[in-house]
């Protein structure tokens, strides 16, 4: 392949030539030198890809070349030429882990052979350990997703990661939440003791200036940045120290540092491109992990707000009855006491409004046993007809001073049914309030009751407002009202049908919606029922003045 940097050391100059013809000549980029001092200062100053070098140079031998120029260049491939060709030569240069070498004299066929061969054979040795890579990468996903908690995972990803790199120290640190700067998560050892200050504290310091720079960054023993990088390796007694940061969304939240005491041990390319790898997962993870943990923490703080709010409710519901009933009692016998026109009607007033303050009272009772799971199921036999007469009787008073025409339909020989009537009762009042309240003047609400197999369907319409579909499951959330809340022109809290459809579901039925804007509404449910105990029969249609 066309592309790679080849350096190439030979004393004699018509050698170096020659090779660099040839390989310039197949796309490669070639950077002749004289002598091994040469060869290795480039090395220095510049990567290659390959180092293609005779054996027998005056100064520093070939071998010796080719070795100083692999620990500048981990990743690069070393082909030798000698012009003693035996079988030791070879067996010697695989020893060195050489690549390939040739033997002078050579043709140019047989210098290019050898140098694609060494190319090719690093390329599959690299895609090797990069599949190999992939198995722990694979196993750490799993984990990743698996884990919520932090620290947890924080361990998993620093084991992962000295594991696969064959290092004895590594420290992953995270950006702390509740104040500046970083925090050491978690810190593995061989001895598996924690770093003593001395060092933490630096190494802190010095990881805080790398995160800076969003990169991987490699240091050997020469290094001089940042400030006190080497001195923090000679405490570590580290050859090298390799640096990854962890960014997630492309913000920095911490690194991972891993020190490597074994004398000679480089970090090869493949080291480094699965510690990024592995960073950039384990970056995301961490996140998620992090913002799992404050959604809990969130969740823990709603649940007990929620808790206090349900027992504010429930104490204050209970407390506010008794005055409540006492305050009713009195202004009903006011009522039937006072002869004066104008007295009596401002006691009805009074009257009126504390009914409606007891309505609200127990739809906030009601509310509360439906959402605690403590609406318990009473079944017991009643019959429909004598369960609307009740929903309606409340509403007479509301319905004549709004001149609302009222029709009730229930099949004649229906019979009584089995279930919960309270529950009924409840939702059937909820639906009968809601078509009064949003029906203007005059207009015109029903109730119809049809029997099907198992089970009856009980249906309240109005001509009012009206609703817009894309609101039909919006309405049956609590407090959720189509009106803004400003400005809306019908009073109530936005509980009813909420209440109304916890009801139905509780007594095993279905509820649902079916409206026209400025048409009119229908709520329809369904219940369970039983006709064991024989019918009642009624009239087919009774008008609100039945009711009185």
């Amino acid at each position: 392949m066309a592309g790679e940097r080849i350096l190439i050391a030979d004393d004699m100059q018509d050698v170096l030539d020659l090779c660099t013809r040839i390989l310039s000549r197949e796309g490669y980029e070639v950077a002749g030198v004289r002598n091994g001092r040469e060869a290795i200062s480039l090395a220095e100053r510049q990567p290659f890809d390959l180092f293609l070098t005779d054996l027998m140079m005056p100064g520093i031998k070939g071998v010796d070349t080719a070795q100083a120029v692999r620990r500048i260049l981990p990743n690069c491939v070393i082909i030798v030429m000698t012009g003693f060709g035996t079988m030791d030569t070879a067996i010697e240069a695989l020893r060195l882990g050489f690549s390939e070498f040739v033997v002078k004299p050579f043709k140019p066929d047989e210098l290019r052979l050898a140098v694609n061969r060494a190319l090719e054979k690093d390329r599959l040795r690299r895609e090797n350990e990069r599949l190999r890579a992939l198995v722990p990468l694979f196993e750490l996903s799993k984990t990743m997703m698996a884990t919520v908690q932090e620290d947890e995972l924080a361990v998993q990803v620093l084991q992962t990661a000295c594991d696969e790199l064959g290092v004895a120290h590594g420290v992953l640190m995270l950006k702390a939440t509740d104040r500046p700067g970083l925090s050491v998560k978690t810190i593995s050892c061989t001895d598996g003791g924690d770093l003593p200050e001395p060092i933490a504290k630096p190494l802190i310091d010095i990881t805080e200036k790398l995160i800076g720079r969003r990169e991987q960054v490699v240091f050997d023993p020469m290094a001089s940045e940042p400030d006190g990088i080497a001195q923090l390796m000679q405490r570590l007694g580290s050859e090298r120290i390799i640096f990854n940061p962890l960014l997630a969304m492309d913000t920095p939240i911490g690194g991972l540092l891993l020190c490597s005491s074994s004398e000679g041990t480089v970090f090869t390319r493949s080291d480094r491109e699965l510690l990024s790898v592995l960073c950039g997962q384990a970056a995301v993870a961490l996140q998620n992990a992090h913002l799992f943990q404050q959604i809990q923490h969130a969740y823990e703080e709603l649940r007990t707000l929620d808790h206090m709010k349900s027992e504010f409710i429930n104490i204050a519901a209970h407390e506010l009855r008794t005055p409540l009933a006492i305050l009713m009692g009195h202004a009903e016998l006011l009522v039937g006491d006072v002869e004066d026109t104008g007295t009596k009607e401002r006691l009805q007033i009074i009257v009126r409004n504390a009914v409606r303050l007891r309505g609200l009272i127990d739809a906030l009772l009601d509310m509360r046993h439906l959402q605690r799971g403590e609406a318990m199921l009473q079944v017991e036999a009643f019959d429909v007809r004598d369960l609307i007469e009740d929903a309606l009787q409340d509403f007479v008073p509301t319905a004549r001073s709004k001149a609302l025409d009222i029709s009730v339909v229930v099949p004649p020989d229906l019979s009584a049914i089995e279930n919960d009537r309270e529950k009924t009762l409840c939702a059937l009042t909820n639906l009968v309030d809601n078509a009064i309240r949003f029906t203007p003047r005059e207009g015109k609400i029903g109730i119809d009751v049809v029997a099907n197999r198992g089970e009856i369907e009980v249906s309240v319409w109005d001509t009012g407002v009206g609703i817009a579909e894309e609101e039909f499951e919006r309405i049956f959330q609590p407090f959720y009202q189509i009106e803004e809340s400003l400005t809306r022109e019908h009073e109530g809290l936005g509980m009813g049908l909420t209440i109304a459809k916890g009801m139905i579901e509780r007594c095993g039925g279905q509820i649902w919606v079916e409206s026209t804007l400025r048409k009119g509404s229908r709520f329809t449910f369904t219940i369970p029922t039983s006709t064991s105990l024989g019918g009642f029969p009624h009239p087919a249609q009774r008008t609100l003045d039945d009711l009185q």
